[in-house]
């Protein structure tokens, strides 16, 4: 399926990751919107016969032929991006999160529908070797019935953006801090492995209000399994772990190795490259286009990302509302500095 697509902001993602993603896939990027011009200079140089937009309004307005456009820009824009392709007939892939507010997400799921397009989500950690092996794992019965998954994202601070400043630390931008940043990854990876919403969301942030949080705890309970992450921008070291423990088995991530403990041993898989490594993850994204792709040919897979999309927005929606209105302290559950100075 030759598709022709445009890009809609070209940031440090679209450049390091969707760029070589599309090449890799064979898919044509005609048309790039960059408000900043040392961006549209950048995007000139590496898709030399794309089309150069200063606003994705013009953007919209001058193309007639694409399949899909793809909004990269920094969250408090999605919403109103995404609402205006599908208003033009347009299928959209967007970075995460795909909107700030649960009405939003549910606005775009009825506009979608009714333009009969897809939405999909830029899920790509989901598609990392140490994920895939994670979830093929579990979906096989190695583990047995699930009964806890944690899930750990240690930074030193926020990745990096293209241009001075940075956005994720800028509330009215970002949505929020690291929840929204690196949360929304853990809970898509949380919800693929338990598949199902769960009753009760206890959280807590630090700082809990005022400037953006950098650090966050979510413990989950869910109907036959609980669930927590803990995500934090104050580490001292890049790191990401993950706990998975079922009725069967125990199955641990080690960023570059998952050890799976059974009554009789330990088995060990390494990967050539830690899951913490980097920040864009091309191949991770390219590993995920096909999944797009179906989405556009076929509409009876439509709705699976958008599904996850809407999870991973209402959990951080009820954490927040949580730790606003002090009905979440979670003083049970501890960071894991906490239980080590335990």
């Amino acid at each position: 399926m030759a598709l022709r697509g445009a890009l809609v902001g070209f940031g440090q993602v679209a450049e390091k990751a969707h760029l070589p993603g599309f090449k890799e896939r064979g898919i044509e990027l005609v048309a790039v919107a960059e408000a900043n011009a040392q961006r549209r200079e950048a995007a000139k140089a590496l898709l030399p016969n794309a089309r150069l937009y200063e606003t994705y309004e013009a953007l919209l307005d001058a193309e007639k032929s694409l399949d899909f456009v793809d909004v990269a820009t920094p969250p408090f824009l999605h919403y109103q991006q995404v609402s205006a392709a599908l208003a033009r007939g347009l299928n959209c892939l967007c970075e995460k999160p795909l909107a700030l507010a649960p009405e939003e997400a549910e606005a775009l799921k009825r506009s979608a529908s009714a333009a009969g397009k897809t939405i999909f989500t830029v899920h790509n950690w989901a598609y990392s070797p140490q994920w895939l092996k994670i979830r093929s794992l579990v979906e096989s019965g190695a583990v047995g019935e699930l009964r806890h998954v944690e899930l750990h994202a240690l930074r030193t601070k926020p990745a990096g953006g293209a241009l001075p400043g940075d956005w994720r630390k800028q509330a009215d931008q970002a949505g929020g801090g690291i929840l929204v940043d690196h949360g929304w990854h853990n809970l898509y990876l949380l919800y693929r492995l338990l598949k199902a919403k769960p009753g009760r969301v206890m959280a807590r942030l630090q700082p809990s209000s005022g400037a953006v949080e950098e650090e966050a705890t979510v413990f989950l309970e869910f109907p036959s399994a609980s669930g927590m992450i803990y995500l934090t921008w104050r580490s001292g070291v890049r790191r990401n772990t993950a706990l998975v423990v079922g009725s069967r088995a125990v199955l641990e991530l080690l960023d570059d190795e998952i050890v799976l403990r059974t009554e009789t041993g330990a088995e060990r898989i390494s990967f050539d490259n830690p899951l913490s490594a980097g920040s864009s993850h091309p191949t991770w994204f390219s590993a995920m286009l096909p999944d797009f792709i179906d989405e556009l040919s076929d509409p009876a897979k439509r709705g699976r990302n958008l599904e996850e999309a809407a999870f991973c927005l209402g959990i951080i929606h009820r954490a927040y509302q949580a730790v606003r209105q002090g009905r979440s302290p979670l003083r049970a559950a501890l960071t894991p500095q906490e239980r080590t100075r335990r």
